[in-house]
C-alpha cells in the first residue's frame, strides 16, 4: 500500500510537470480564442460584465461563435492574481489536467477493484500526447472533460451509495457549462449507464430523483439559452446538418434522375440519408489509425509536429486490451464500452471530421483499454522465463523512446513548424505597433491571421470600464482600422501605419518601421509607415 502511494504521487508529479512546464511559452503563442476567453475574464473582473457589456452571460459571444462560460468563469482568480498574462489564461486548464489524472485513478479504481490497473491507467494519461496537448492550452473541451470524466466517477460510486448520485448530476451539468460536446455525449452516456445500473439505481430511486431535480436545476439556465440564437449560432455554423454543399449535393443528383426520367431519385437521394451517412462517415473518421497514432487531425493547434493524438506504441495494447476487457469482464466493462462507443458522438455530426478537440470525451477510455492490454500482456509473459527477460525491457524503451520523441516533437520543432498556426507574431506586432503609434492619425492591421482587434484589447489590457465592444471592434476602433492590405494602393496612405503580411507588403518596402518573423525564419508581419 505505502509503495503504491509512493507511485501515485510520482504519477501525479510526472502530470504536473508535462502541464505545467513552459506553459506561457510552449505553444508559443495565444490563439485568439485563448485571448479572447482571456480578455472577456478581465473584463469580467473588472466591470462584471463581458466585452460585450452582457453582464455575467451564459455564452460568451466572442467572434460570434457563443463559447460555454465555464472557462472564462474559471479565468477570473487567475487574472485576478497574476495579471492578463499566457500563464493566468492556461492556468485553468492545466490545473484541471492534472485534476482529470487524479480522478481517473479512482474511477479505474471504483469500476475494476484494481488499484495496478487504476495507477497505470492513470501514468499512461499524465503522459498522454491528446492530454497534454489540450491542457496546456486555453481549451474549453479539456475544462468539459474534467467534470465529465468526474461525473462518471461519481455516478460508479452512486450506484452504491445513492448521495454520490446528486453530486454526479451536478459535475455533469457543469460540464454542459464546459463545452458544447457535452450536450449531447453526457446525455447519451447516462442513457446508457441508467439501463445497465437500473437494478442498483431502482434501489435508490429517491436518490435518482434527488439527482435528477438537482441536474435539472443545474441546467435549466442552458434551456432557453439553447433554443435561442446564441445557443444555435455554434450549431449551425459547426454542423452537417447546417451544409449548404450537402444539400445542394441532394438537389442536384434528384434533378439529374429526374432529367434522366428516374422518378426515384428523392428515395436514394433524400437529403436525410445523405446527412445520415456523412455522420456515419463522420463517426468512423475517429478511429482511423492515421489521426489516432501518426499524424493527428488537421490543425497544428491540435497535436505536436509528426505525431498523432497517441503514441503508436498504444495501438498493440489498445486492441488486446479491448479484446481481454470483453473477453473476462463481459457486462462488468459496460460503461467502459459504453463511454468509448459515444464519446466521438457529437463530433461526428460536426464538419472537418475527425477533430480532437470535439472528440476530446474519449479520454481515458483509450489508457485505461492500453493500461489493461499492457498488464494482461505482462501476465501472460511473465509465464515463460524467456518472455519475462525480453519483454518487459522491450516494452519498456519502446515507450520510452516513443515519449521521448513526442517531448522533442513538442518542445523542440512544433513550436517552429506550427507557429503560424499559434498565430505567432501577434504580441510582438501589437508591442512594435505601440512604441510609434503616437506618430500615426491612422494604424490600419492586416485581417490575413483574423481577429487583430482581440490581440490590442489583450496586450494592451485596455480598460474594460473605458472600452465596450459594439460589436463593430472586429473592423476597427478608435485609430485602428482592421482589414486586408491592398499594398497598391495602401501605400500612398499618409500619416498611417500599415502592418501587413509577408506575402502582402513586399520586401524592401520603405519606410519599415519593424518585421515580425516566425521561428523559421519567415516573415509574419511588416509594419510600413510614412
Amino acid at each position: 500500500m505505502k509503495k503504491n502511494k509512493l507511485v501515485f504521487i510520482l504519477i501525479l508529479f510526472i502530470s504536473i510537470v508535462l502541464r505545467f512546464y513552459q506553459l506561457g511559452v510552449n505553444p508559443p503563442s495565444l490563439d485568439w480564442d485563448e485571448a479572447s476567453l482571456g480578455y472577456n475574464a478581465y473584463h469580467l473582473l473588472k466591470t462584471g460584465s463581458d466585452e460585450f457589456g452582457v453582464k455575467w452571460p451564459l455564452a460568451i459571444r466572442s467572434f460570434g461563435d457563443y463559447k460555454p462560460p465555464m472557462y472564462v468563469y474559471l479565468t477570473i482568480p487567475p487574472v485576478a492574481i497574476f495579471g492578463l498574462t499566457e500563464v493566468a489564461v492556461r492556468l485553468p486548464s492545466a490545473i484541471l489536467g492534472v485534476l482529470t489524472v487524479i480522478v481517473t485513478f479512482f474511477l479505474v479504481k471504483e469500476l475494476f477493484q484494481r488499484e495496478d490497473l487504476a495507477l497505470l491507467s492513470m501514468f499512461f494519461l499524465s503522459i498522454s500526447p491528446w492530454h497534454i496537448q489540450f491542457s496546456r492550452i486555453a481549451f474549453e473541451a479539456n475544462i468539459g472533460l474534467f467534470w465529465f470524466v468526474t461525473g462518471v466517477w461519481l455516478f460508479l460510486k452512486g450506484t452504491k451509495r445513492g448521495s454520490f448520485l446528486i453530486l454526479s448530476a451536478i459535475s455533469f451539468g457543469f460540464s454542459l457549462y464546459s463545452y458544447h460536446s457535452s450536450l449531447l455525449v453526457t446525455p447519451l452516456l447516462l442513457i446508457g449507464l441508467a439501463w445497465h445500473f437500473r437494478r442498483q439505481l431502482w434501489e435508490k430511486k429517491q436518490y435518482c430523483f434527488l439527482a435528477f431535480l438537482t441536474g435539472a436545476l443545474v441546467i435549466f439556465p442552458l434551456i432557453e439559452l439553447f433554443f435561442s440564437g446564441a445557443g444555435q449560432a455554434r450549431f449551425s455554423s459547426v454542423s452537417v446538418f447546417s451544409s449548404p454543399g450537402l444539400l445542394d449535393r441532394s438537389i442536384r443528383e434528384i434533378e439529374q434522375d429526374a432529367a434522366r426520367g428516374f422518378p426515384f431519385g428523392f428515395l436514394i437521394h433524400n437529403r436525410r440519408i445523405i446527412y445520415t451517412l456523412s455522420a456515419l462517415k463522420g463517426y468512423m473518421d475517429h478511429w482511423n489509425f492515421d489521426f489516432l497514432f501518426l499524424r493527428g487531425d488537421g490543425p497544428g493547434r491540435h497535436h505536436a509536429v509528426n505525431m498523432g493524438m497517441l503514441y503508436l506504441w498504444d495501438f498493440p495494447f489498445l486492441l488486446a486490451g479491448i479484446y481481454w476487457l470483453l473477453k473476462e469482464k463481459g457486462k462488468n466493462a459496460f460503461p467502459l464500452f459504453w463511454w468509448f462507443l459515444v464519446a466521438p458522438a457529437a463530433s461526428a455530426i460536426s464538419t472537418g471530421t475527425p477533430h480532437a478537440v470535439r472528440a476530446l470525451l474519449y479520454l481515458p477510455t483509450v489508457q485505461i483499454f492500453t493500461a489493461y492490454g499492457v498488464l494482461k500482456a505482462v501476465r501472460v509473459a511473465s509465464k515463460e522465463k524467456l518472455w519475462r527477460k525480453a519483454f518487459l525491457p522491450l516494452i519498456s524503451t519502446l515507450l520510452v523512446v516513443n515519449i521521448f520523441y513526442y517531448l522533442h516533437q513538442y518542445y523542440v520543432h512544433t513550436p517552429i513548424e506550427y507557429a503560424r498556426d499559434w498565430l505567432y507574431g501577434y504580441k510582438q506586432m501589437v508591442k512594435a505597433v505601440n512604441q510609434v503609434e503616437d506618430e500615426f492619425d491612422k494604424i490600419v492591421v492586416t485581417k490575413f491571421y483574423d481577429q487583430p482587434y482581440i490581440y490590442f484589447l489583450f496586450y494592451n489590457r485596455l480598460d474594460p470600464n473605458k472600452y465596450k465592444n459594439d460589436g463593430t471592434y472586429y473592423l476597427g476602433f478608435e485609430k485602428y482600422e482592421f482589414r486586408r492590405i491592398d499594398w497598391g494602393r495602401d501605400q500612398k496612405l499618409e500619416k498611417t501605419l500599415i502592418v501587413g503580411t509577408g506575402e502582402e507588403i513586399p520586401e524592401g518596402a520603405r519606410p519599415l518601421k519593424a518585421q515580425i518573423n516566425f521561428p523559421n525564419g519567415e516573415v509574419a508581419f511588416r509594419i510600413v509607415g510614412q
